[in-house]
């Protein structure tokens, strides 16, 4: 961080001090440990994904569950959405909270598939209908701000 000082008409340039230096260096190689990590979660998840689709595929040549099945490929849906979130925060830096809601309402709708809706009992289906509800309005009222922040810069 330089500190620029004006003397008449001259512009005089200071060093940073130490203290700012030792952050600068500090906050760099976070950074790299930071990138390095998201990198190891981005192979894990694909790891994970690829575990799925064979124990998915082992499962349609036993007996077919529909709810297993559709969960599973909702799973793999999430783990899709886990590896674009992970991408996007190594490009840009920041968190897509966009991204996180739609992971959580799809994560509600596959425990819901995966339990049975009409195995449910009755407050847990309206608590569940509750917490989608304010999910989709955060989404819809994220998406109106992140908009708006894109257009400003």
């Amino acid at each position: 961080m330089e500190v620029n000082v004006e003397l008449k008409n001259q512009t005089v340039v200071k060093e940073p001090e130490l203290y700012f230096w030792i952050h600068k260096v500090f906050r760099k190689y976070v950074e790299i440990i930071m990138d390095i990590i998201l990198v190891g979660l981005i192979v894990v998840t694909f790891i994970f994904i690829g575990k799925t689709i064979y124990f998915l595929g082992i499962s349609l040549y036993k007996e077919t569950n529909i709810a297993y099945t559709i969960s599973e490929i909702m799973f793999i849906f999430i783990l899709i959405e886990v590896v674009r979130l992970l991408i996007l925060y190594l490009q840009f830096r920041k968190v897509a909270t966009d991204t996180m809601v739609e992971i959580a309402i799809v994560s509600a709708l596959r425990e819901l598939i995966l339990r049975g809706i009409l195995e449910v009992q009755p407050i847990i289906l309206a608590a569940t209908s509750l917490f989608l509800i304010v999910l989709g309005f955060i989404l819809k009222f994220i998406g109106i701000k992140e908009r708006r922040e894109i257009m400003k810069g």
